[in-house]
């Protein structure tokens, strides 16, 4: 992922938390420029939420199922399919790239 492709996933993940959509199950992927996004929510409500604020993306697969609770205070918790908060995992891609 180059740095463009970086800023418009921060930029879109940005965007799906100020509508209050939980994206601990949402894997969103950039590739020059092309976003898709697959996953899931907890509501019908965020799903709606969710594919206005993404609205132009390439490719869009959510799901609506129950998410586990987060399991820290600020809610975003850890993701179920990579063990990690998307905070470290952003932070650890960071480390990688620069090594």
């Amino acid at each position: 992922m180059n740095n463009r492709d970086e800023l418009i996933r921060t930029k879109l993940l940005d965007r799906l938390t100020s509508v209050n959509v939980d994206i601990r199950m949402v894997a969103l992927e950039v590739n020059h420029g092309e976003v898709n996004v697959r996953g899931a929510v907890p509501s019908i409500e965020q799903r709606s939420r969710a594919l206005e604020a993404l609205a132009g993306a390439h490719s869009i697969e959510l799901q609506v199922r129950d998410v586990p609770p987060a399991d820290s205070a600020d809610g975003r918790g850890r993701s179920p399919r990579t063990g990690t908060s998307e905070e470290s995992a952003h932070q650890s891609r960071h480390q990688t790239d620069q090594t």
